[in-house]
């Protein structure tokens, strides 16, 4: 079997509330640890980010500082990725990972042609509210994710587009559709069906789950096409 190594980027922009679970779990990841990394890119946090993020600093978890926005986080975590990386993992800050995950992604790697994708996707599961209603909505958007090819949270792209993709700095919303868009010039879209990955239900819970998806899908499909670039996306802690 084929040993992936993997760089987890962790753009962090005030998430003093969720960062440590996060890197919790990163810390229990049953990956051997010369094989992964894990960059937290702190951008422009008025709280406690950075000081709790700095206390899970190790040989695999390195904290940086970028610009404020979550574009510029991402660029800059790109740029600082180990050269024996194969591929990226963009992981939002609230959303953790199980023991087994960059297992099931190696094994997942080993399997395929890899040479044929460039980015991709998996499911997520709520890591807060467990209702039935929350588990459905979920279900909901992994399969809209993988009919779409599109992501929420999770996007992993092949580590060798880091000099030819960026994420558009000019935008607020819609930059990892964008990349995806972009990376699928060089390969195919994939989608891995897995229950080791779960995001924080935050968002649903202050907006609702309906709206939250009238207002992902207006922003998506028709603010993006208007340009309206200098739009903020709200953002919610």
């Amino acid at each position: 079997m084929n040993q992936t190594f993997f760089s987890i980027i962790i753009p962090s922009h005030n998430e003093e509330k969720y960062i440590s679970a996060t890197l919790d779990r990163i810390k229990q990841l049953s990956y051997p640890k010369s094989l992964f990394e894990a960059l937290v890119i702190e951008n422009g946090s008025t709280d406690k980010t950075k000081e709790i993020a700095l206390t899970y600093a190790d040989d695999n978890i390195n904290i940086y500082v970028s610009d404020k926005g979550v574009s510029k986080a991402k660029n800059y975590g790109l740029s600082k990725i180990s050269e024996r990386s194969d591929w990226v993992i963009l992981l939002d800050a609230d959303t953790l990972l199980e023991k087994s995950f960059l297992e099931e992604l190696n094994l997942f790697f080993s399997d395929k042609d890899t040479q044929k994708l460039s980015v991709g996707t998996t499911d997520v599961l709520p890591a807060g509210d467990q209702s039935v209603k929350a588990r459905l909505w979920y279900k909901f958007y992994n399969f809209g994710h993988k009919l779409t090819k599109s992501s929420y949270s999770i996007q992993i792209l092949k580590s060798s587009l880091k000099d030819k993709l960026k994420f558009d700095e000019s935008i607020q919303f819609g930059e990892d559709l964008k990349l995806i868009k972009e990376a699928r010039q060089f390969g195919k879209f994939f989608y891995i069906e897995t229950r080791s990955v779960r995001t924080s239900t935050r968002r649903f819970d202050n907006v609702g789950y309906f709206r939250q998806f009238i207002l992902w899908n207006y922003e998506a499909l028709i603010l993006s096409r208007t340009r309206k670039k200098n739009r903020e996306y709200k953002v919610i802690r």
